[in-house]
């Protein structure tokens, strides 16, 4: 029974004892490694940095934690004291020590600590953070931007959307749009060939009007406003209007047809009116003269239309020239110094109708010259001999902001109509053996210029 007692009396010296140790030392309760141990968590990192009523920022990867670590305020609890430190890394471990375990009896004034008191085990949340993977690469090395830009420029000849009064009623246009009420019928065939470009031009030849005081000459042709839907609906993206057409009803039918170009949005280059297409962050200008008028007049509407074009900072120039003798593949000295101006004074490409058949094409100083682009959407006749025609596509390359010198031409043979039979006022692109004999008939044309296509068009 006394050694049961001794034994009663022993236990109760040693917890207190115990305790009245780890209050006098200053050991670090829980509580304080709980504290320590969430801001630990907080950063995401292997070891804590401690400074004294400051902050620190530790960095993981591409995020950024912000903490501030301090010591336990002693007025939050009575059993931890405050801690100063200098901007010092703590790896936090078991503060208390160990002692002999094997001693069976002492002395009360001398506490036994034979087992590790509970309250300083070792938490949990003390143990090393898992290591912390390494980071990954923000991001894989991109593949430089491209510095070279291109730019396909499509062009067809002479769309006339209208008719004379003196043509068939029962098969002229006219006739035609009333029976299929439907404006992307004409260009239904061709559409998604200019769609595919960055610039379609056509030749617009008559008028948009609605007068009726009509010119004194053999043909005049005009049609309704609305037409204009024709172009749009077939992805045409912009008109030359200088031509011996454009005013079969009178200077208000040209007027008009200025106004409908306006108020659609259709852009146009017309005599002294140079206009602006914006395309993959690249300028084309656009200026249109009638050769017809006479080759100084010209000449003077290419120079004052360059340097407009030139102070508009346009990366390219197309001159349109309405030019030549009609039904002929003649290419006379009118058309040649209308066109070789225009080279000489800045122009990348010189597009040539007015003959209603295909012409040559010249390569000058650089430049291509489509001397004649025939007719395409042509109101003008509800049958012609000739319904032969062809797009013509040039691409330029531009590499550091800067036009490099390319033969990427090509042509694309094509009818003016979806009938052979009659003019439907549906351009086709031509298949088969029409294909052939009119890539045929271009390369015998352009022979005195030394330029061959191959049999898919493309420039050898």
């Amino acid at each position: 029974m006394k050694k049961k007692h001794t034994n009663h009396t022993l236990k109760k010296a040693i917890s207190l004892t115990v305790a009245t140790t780890v209050l006098c030392t200053g050991i670090f309760t829980p509580d304080f490694f709980s504290t320590q141990s969430v801001t630990a968590k907080n950063t995401s990192q292997k070891t804590i940095t401690v400074t004294d009523n400051s902050s620190t920022t530790t960095t993981l990867g591409t995020n950024i934690t912000q903490f501030t670590a301090k010591a336990v305020d002693t007025n939050t609890t009575n059993t931890t004291t405050n801690v100063t430190a200098k901007s010092t890394t703590i790896n936090i471990q078991d503060t208390m020590p160990t002692t002999d375990t094997t001693t069976t009896e002492a002395p009360a004034s001398t506490p036994a600590a034979t087992k590790k008191p509970t309250p300083t085990k070792t938490p949990a949340t003390t143990k090393k953070p898992a290591a912390t993977k390494k980071p990954v690469a923000a991001t894989k090395p991109q593949k430089k931007k491209s510095n070279i830009t291109k730019i396909t420029i499509s062009a067809a000849g002479d769309c006339t959307l209208g008719s004379d009064y003196k043509s068939p009623s029962g098969v002229n246009f006219y006739a035609k749009y009333n029976e299929k009420k439907d404006p992307s019928y004409f260009f239904k065939n061709v559409k998604s060939i200019f769609k595919k470009d960055n610039l379609t031009l056509v030749n617009f030849e008559g008028t948009l009007t609605k007068r009726n005081t009509r010119a004194d000459k053999t043909f005049a042709f005009k049609g309704n406003p609305s037409y204009l839907k024709i172009l749009q609906k077939g992805n045409v993206d912009a008109v030359s209007f200088a031509n011996n057409h454009c005013r079969d009803y009178g200077e208000g039918s040209y007027n008009d047809t200025i106004a409908v170009f306006k108020k659609n949005k259709m852009p146009f280059a017309s005599y002294g009116k140079v206009s602006v297409y914006k395309t993959k962050g690249k300028k084309i200008g656009m200026i249109a003269v009638n050769g017809l008028d006479g080759v100084s007049s010209s000449e003077r509407f290419i120079s004052s239309g360059i340097k407009k074009l030139k102070k508009k900072k346009a990366d390219l120039i197309v001159v349109s020239m309405h030019a030549g003798i009609e039904k002929t593949s003649i290419i006379n000295d009118v058309q040649k110094t209308i066109a070789h101006c225009a080279v000489k004074k800045g122009a990348n490409l010189v597009l040539g109708h007015h003959p209603h058949t295909l012409q040559g094409i010249e390569k000058y100083k650089g430049a291509y010259i489509v001397y004649s682009l025939a007719n395409f959407c042509f109101g003008g006749n509800t049958n012609p001999a000739d319904k032969d025609t062809m797009i013509f596509q040039q691409t330029f390359t531009f590499k550091n902001k800067k036009l490099k010198k390319t033969k990427d031409v090509k042509i694309i043979p094509c009818k003016v109509s979806s009938s052979n039979s009659i003019n439907n006022y549906q351009p086709t692109p031509a298949k088969g053996a029409a294909k052939k004999r009119i890539i045929a008939k271009m390369n015998r044309f352009c022979k005195p210029y030394n330029l061959k296509f191959k049999n898919n068009g493309k420039l050898r």
